[in-house]
């Protein structure tokens, strides 16, 4: 099973994307989401992935945030819902506010989803409410210390000369795609992007 990838991007159209890594280029399909926080293609990137696997095919769907993932993980759990209908999910919103009409039973807002009927928002406010409020915190906690971070990274990159908006450029496009373990990994992948920029 592949849980991530880590790659160039090859080609991005706005439902997939071909991920070089390896030497295999790999097809990912992504939410609009995902897709809008992608870098140019020939740059690195890294997407957590859930594995589809069915009797006759194998498919791959990426997510720029675990958050993303976790809450596509959570929809496809659901009688009725496939990975299909997940990601369409996903793409018009962000997955904080897809969380948050869940837990504020906003059913009209879920049935204004292209392949949601109200008894499928129903069962997803049913078996889903509660559960994301307390995921959502526990990112906010894990969130406090990436943003600690960034600061780090911004006073690090300016003590060496760098210019507060190329600092923050730098460091903000590393966080769009992935989210470092400890402050020393932030820098490594910080300086890898400078060095392919």
């Amino acid at each position: 099973m592949i849980g991530f990838l880590e790659g160039k991007l090859f080609r991005k159209d706005a439902d997939r994307i071909i991920l070089l890594s390896g030497g295999v280029g790999y097809q990912v399909s992504v939410s609009f989401q995902t897709y809008c926080s992608l870098p140019s293609l020939g740059e690195g990137v890294s997407l957590e992935i859930y594995h589809h696997i069915k009797e006759d095919r194998s498919e791959l769907y990426g997510f720029v945030s675990i958050r993303e993932k976790e809450l596509f993980e959570r929809l496809i759990s659901i009688s009725g819902i496939g990975p299909k209908t997940a990601l369409g999910v996903l793409s018009p919103h962000p997955a904080a506010d897809v969380a948050a009409a869940i837990d504020n039973e906003d059913i009209s807002f879920l049935t204004r989803i292209p392949g949601i009927g109200k008894k499928t928002a129903q069962r997803v406010v049913l078996e889903l409410k509660g559960k994301l409020a307390r995921d959502e915190s526990e990112k906010t906690a894990e969130s406090r210390g990436t943003s600690a971070f960034r600061e780090d990274a911004l006073n690090a990159l300016m003590n060496l000369g760098y210019k507060k908006t190329q600092a923050e450029k730098v460091v903000d496009a590393v966080l769009s795609v992935s989210e470092p373990e400890d402050f020393e990994d932030m820098m490594k992948k910080v300086f890898d992007r400078i060095g392919s920029s």
